[in-house]
């Protein structure tokens, strides 16, 4: 995939310098008004139009729909297309998405779009964010480096002690961080000492390599500027490192509550998948206006108390399932849906869920009888 030209890049810059605020939460949106006198009914429904008017914080919305086929068939083009729109009206977390994307960063993406150098961009543009002005400064310096177009100049340009440093910002700061904390879990972060252990020569061979589909610019780049970059992840970013600063403007913090245990959270998604995904959707998107998406934190704003209470005793067209689950489970349960909405701040780094053999989905009432309801095999 060709780079985007620079103007495209300056105008992104431009966004992100400006962005304070960001937009509204897709959560927040209201239910659209009724077209030809009938209201919305699917979640897809209801969000298309926004996004296709240009809200960038619903394109991103659209996106993850489509990456994880909820609410919609998996269409990985278009989960794409909405990423990149949502992008270049300066959505940070489709920025970042689109490195994920760019890097093949979980199983599942295909092959076409692996392309390490739009990886880094992406992940380096994500980074560019007005609540942190220094970050933002490296960021839009590592693109003045990125879009150069001889190597040679940039190396005779840069004084001899910031080769290094200059190297790393082009190269290799998309995706293992400008301050060595790794963009997504397979770049290792140096800042903690992943790879660390191993010796120069082994490092720079496997950067020749292109290892685990890295790309590899030992091509255009002198060995003597290769060994000034391992110095400045070693005696810089590793020897020098602080705890990472997580943006608020990227990522979206659910209320503190107390982490569940694996083995609880293991045993609400077993509980999860079979009896609520069908409707609420297996990564937290409803199918369904009336059902709500956890992933955006619809209903995350009540105890868990009273979230046991509906699940026990019914809610709306949702029925009681106290008969049919133990209090741990509901419990586990209760736990378990509270992990929908930071993978959703997360971004696409999170598995593709298979759906289950056999789950629960109920029709609405628009669509059925009173007191109807079934159980539906993976694919209808």
């Amino acid at each position: 995939m060709p780079r985007p030209a620079l103007p495209v890049i300056c105008a992104l810059l431009v966004i992100l310098w400006t962005n304070l605020a960001g937009s509204d939460a897709v959560a927040q949106q209201p239910v659209l008004s009724e077209t030809d006198g009938i209201p919305p009914e699917s979640t897809f429904e209801r969000f298309a139009p926004l996004a296709e008017a240009g809200d960038p914080e619903v394109q991103h919305f659209l996106g993850y729909m489509y990456f994880y086929g909820e609410g919609v068939d998996l269409d990985f083009d278009k989960a794409h297309y909405w990423f990149h729109m949502a992008a270049e009206e300066g959505e940070l977390k489709s920025m970042r998405n689109l490195g994920l994307f760019h890097a093949r960063a979980i199983h599942g993406i295909p092959r076409k779009y692996y392309d390490p150098q739009e990886a880094n961009l992406w992940f380096s543009l994500a980074t560019a964010n007005a609540r942190d002005a220094q970050r933002s400064s490296v960021a839009i310096a590592n693109y003045q480096n990125f879009l150069a177009t001889d190597t040679g100049e940039l190396m005779k340009s840069t004084p001899q002690h910031e080769i290094g440093k200059t190297v790393y910002v082009t190269f290799c700061a998309g995706c293992h961080g400008f301050d060595g904390h790794s963009s997504y879990p397979l770049a290792p972060s140096f800042a903690l000492g992943e790879s660390l252990e191993k010796t120069d020569a082994l490092l720079l061979r496997n950067i020749g390599r292109a290892l685990n589909e890295r790309p590899h610019p030992v091509d255009d780049i002198p060995r003597p500027a290769l060994l000034a970059t391992l110095g400045y992840i070693r005696n810089e970013l590793y020897a020098k490192s602080t705890p990472p600063q997580l943006s608020a403007s990227l990522l979206v913090t659910p209320s503190a509550r107390p982490v569940a245990d694996r083995t609880q959270i293991r045993l609400g998604e077993k509980i999860y998948l079979q009896f609520c995904g069908g409707c609420h959707g297996f990564n937290g998107i409803s199918a369904y206006v009336n059902s709500p998406s956890f992933a955006l934190g619809e209903r995350m704003h009540k105890s868990d108390e009273e979230l046991a209470s509906s699940i026990r005793n019914g809610r709306g067209e949702m029925p009681s399932w106290e008969f049919m689950m133990k209090p741990p489970e509901i419990d586990a349960l209760v736990s378990f849906v509270r992990t929908f909405e930071q993978a959703y701040a997360s971004g696409i780094d999170n598995r593709l869920r298979p759906d289950p053999d056999h789950f629960f989905r109920f029709t609405p009432i628009s669509r059925r009888g009173p007191g109807q309801f079934h159980n539906l095999p993976t694919g209808n």
